[in-house]
């Protein structure tokens, strides 16, 4: 095949996964509101009127440009005269923006504009929910701002389509210090992600850290009633999922209670049994409502990467569901019932154990040591079915978005130059005004309002070490803004504010980031072989290859299949696609 024709090939596979993208959203809000409409109807504009207005457009604004603007000489440095540079959001319509703040006009964006010289324009905004059909039409119609945020299967076509810029030199010679500690963590996995035939194609914007490890949470005056203690083997938590079903553990002499606490989502930071099947050195990920290309695979004696999903070890799991769903310890309708509502069965005494991640203490648990006397719940870390230690799998070390820049910026550096500032003004000293903003006595989170948005890998588990030291030493000088507001939290709970018992449970001594930088220390956590990108026939046959693991997964659990059927549903995994999956993933040069 010539190199014409490759590229027309190309070409075209990427047109139609674009084509794909387009229609699946489109047709998935088709009963949403006219914003997603519009966005809908615009993708029928042909590709020669795009490329005739992206044509005049950048024209335009090359004949208008009076003045070039200095380009900084590294990370410090700033625009003069200043630029403007576009991008497109992301509205979350449950968020409460302090008053008078919007996208377009609030702290961080005035702060870019007064340090950087880099005044921000929204080219757009959409609902979140609206958000990926968007992007997928603005990519389609090849009418990009300079940034913009995408998901992991957007990034790939978008590097497919070689319509974004290489980022490599930009970052090299603009990222800051604390930029670059925060990407290259974790043995750099983040650029890695994000890094294509050795060119650095896009920013990634999560990924590097441990924070979806999950834990188990466990009423403890539960625990005293039936007569346990905090599980130390996978049997401890079996024997007590059904112990919390059979013998009163709220004492009411009803038969009114659940064991494990379970929903339709299957693998989730709430009510998800990615805990549960780690304690059987079992690693699946593929969430019901997920995008289907986030997956892990492990390395066989060969070394060749194996999908996770497909092991023995998942198989065993499945069985002890579905023995403790037999047994009446899982909610019998779980599969027809959502986050919202498994939350709503816990917080109402009718379940006492979940896996989850850090963040359940602030919800939906968090009130009940107010609301419900007598109640708490324990924490605690993952445990194994055998003497080997469990491993609690992190899917958060990918990245699963990134920011991408047009090949056709005038700045690539800019949105490098902004996450400096916002890693500074979070990571750096921690200026609370960039985080929290009071008014009228009411607290308003604003690190969200940036457009470029980065993490620090390991923070939390590091600040609940200094608050712990504090407390103590007495002595709280060492401690930065951060720290010390965590302590002074902490600090709330022991004289009484029961408010607090949630900032209790994440910072104290046994607390959630304890337990977090426990795993991390001791090299308990899981992360998949492969860190490439989601593969072609991950994009296009991900979604129903996914409802058939659902389907199967749920089926067992709840008795309708045998658990043999686990076998059935894996061969047919590899002859509906999955080993084209491999065999891409094994390709990639992408497997550690």
């Amino acid at each position: 095949m010539s190199t014409n024709t490759k590229a027309k090939v190309k070409g075209s596979a990427i047109l139609s996964l674009l084509l794909i993208m387009v229609t699946v959203t489109a047709c998935s809000d088709n009963n949403k509101d006219n914003t997603a409409s519009n966005a809908g109807n615009s993708s029928n504009a042909s590709a020669s009127d795009n490329a005739s207005k992206n044509a005049n457009k950048n024209a335009n604004k090359n004949a208008n440009a009076s003045q070039a603007a200095t380009t900084p000489d590294g990370p410090t440095g700033k625009y003069d005269p200043p630029i403007e540079v576009t991008t497109v959001r992301s509205v979350n319509s449950a968020a409460e923006l302090p008053p008078g703040d919007s996208l377009d006009s609030n702290i961080w964006v005035k702060t870019f504009q007064e340090d950087l010289g880099i005044n921000l324009k929204n080219v757009w905004k959409v609902n979140a929910a609206q958000y990926q059909n968007k992007v997928a039409v603005t990519m389609a119609s090849g009418d990009m701002p300079d940034f913009m945020e995408v998901d992991a299967q957007q990034f790939q076509i978008l590097v497919e389509a070689g319509t974004i810029a290489d980022l490599t030199d930009a970052y090299n010679t603009y990222a800051s210090d604390l930029t670059k500690g925060s990407m290259e963590a974790n043995n750099g996995v983040r650029l890695k992600a994000a890094t294509m035939d050795g060119k650095l194609m896009g920013i990634p914007a999560d990924g590097g850290d441990i924070t979806d490890t999950q834990l188990i949470y466990i009423r403890k005056d539960w625990l005293e009633n039936v007569g346990l203690q905090p599980p130390k083997t996978m049997e401890d938590v079996i024997n007590i999922a059904l112990a919390f079903t059979k013998n009163d553990p709220d004492k009411n002499g009803k038969n009114d209670t659940y064991g494990l606490s379970l929903d339709l989502n299957l693998f989730n930071g709430w009510s998800g049994l990615d805990g549960f099947f780690n304690g059987y050195h079992a690693y699946p990920f593929n969430p019901t409502k997920g995008s289907a290309t986030s997956l892990n695979f492990i390395k066989d004696a060969d070394g060749k990467a194996q999908w996770a999903d497909t092991q023995p070890e998942v198989k065993t799991a499945l069985g002890k569901l579905a023995d403790l769903f037999k047994q009446g310890a899982i909610y019998p309708e779980f599969s027809v019932i959502d986050g919202m509502k498994s939350a709503e069965l816990v917080t109402s005494g009718k379940v006492g154990m979940t896996f989850g991640a850090f963040w359940v203490p602030t919800w939906p648990i968090n009130n009940m040591f107010k609301d419900v006397p007598g109640s708490d719940w324990g924490i605690y870390p993952l445990v194994s079915a055998d003497d080997q230690p469990a491993l609690s799998q992190s899917m958060t070390g990918l990245p699963s978005h990134f920011y991408v820049v047009s090949k056709k910026a005038e700045h690539p550096e800019a949105p490098i130059l902004m996450l400096n500032t916002y890693i500074e003004k979070l990571y750096g000293h921690f200026d609370k005004n960039y985080h929290t903003v009071t008014v009228d006595g009411k607290d308003f989170g604003v690190f969200g309002l940036s457009p470029v948005r980065g993490g620090s890998p390991g923070n939390n588990p590091k600040a609940a070490a200094a608050v712990q030291a504090a407390k103590q030493s007495g002595d709280t000088s060492a401690l930065n803004d951060e720290q010390k507001q965590y302590y002074d939290q902490v600090a709330k709970f022991e004289a009484g504010d029961k408010d607090m018992w949630a900032a209790n449970k994440l910072w104290s001594a046994g607390g959630v980031f304890s337990l977090l930088g426990q795993y991390s220390d001791n090299n308990q956590v899981f992360q998949s072989a492969y860190v490439g990108n989601p593969t072609t026939t991950m994009i296009a046959k991900g979604p129903s290859l996914r409802d058939e693991e659902v389907k199967m997964m749920t089926s067992i659990i709840m008795g309708s299949k045998p658990l043999d059927y686990f076998d059935e549903w894996a061969a047919n995994w590899l002859k509906s696609g999955g080993q084209e999956i491999l065999d891409e993933v094994n390709a990639s040069g992408q497997v550690r």
